[in-house]
């Protein structure tokens, strides 16, 4: 399905970690949020640089404001930085025979009359909120769906109690 990625640090003569899978409209999306989260910092510190100009800082609201603001911007930008380097996945590399990465599934949980659709994606999709019930490929869920077929049965325990779902469908997430 995919090749694995596996960086080497020269530091200590280790790998490391996977790269973190992307889809090529998301890596874009992402380009595009960065841009946007740089241009707002610089915006934010001219606000910050404004503020202080107005004298006395303990009790200058616009200034402690602003420095929130700012704070909350690199956060941001750490979080989507932190899950780098990526390995691109094509849409014409998505494949359904098995559930993986970038694909959408349906499943049923017992005793529930209705399927619900979840998109098995990766840190950054769950981060833009660029699909509905994004389940990372990382988390329990995701780890218990990976790689099972259609018509297959897999069971988690949820508060306690063991539930167990069905895949009833396989698709390929389009590029919209």
């Amino acid at each position: 399905m995919y090749e694995k990625v596996i960086l080497f640090n020269p530091i200590n003569n280790r790998n490391v970690n996977m790269a973190t899978l992307i889809l090529r409209d998301t890596h874009r999306a992402l380009e595009e949020k960065m841009k946007s989260l740089d241009k707002l910092k610089k915006k934010t510190s001219l606000k910050i640089r404004d503020a202080a100009s107005h004298g006395d800082l303990k009790e200058n609201a616009e200034y402690h404001a602003a420095r929130e603001e700012q704070s909350l911007i690199i956060r941001k930008t750490q979080l989507m930085q932190s899950h780098s380097p990526f390995q691109i996945i094509e849409y014409s590399e998505i494949e359904t025979d098995k559930v993986g990465f970038g694909n959408k599934v349906t499943i049923r949980e017992e005793g529930k009359d209705e399927a619900e659709d979840y998109y098995l994606l990766g840190p950054i999709e769950f981060e833009l909120d660029l699909y509905p019930f994004v389940v990372t490929y990382h988390s329990p869920f995701g780890q218990a769906i990976f790689g099972k077929k259609i018509d297959e049965d897999f069971t988690l325990e949820i508060r306690g109690k063991e539930t167990k779902f069905t895949i009833t469908a396989i698709e390929k997430i389009s590029a919209e």
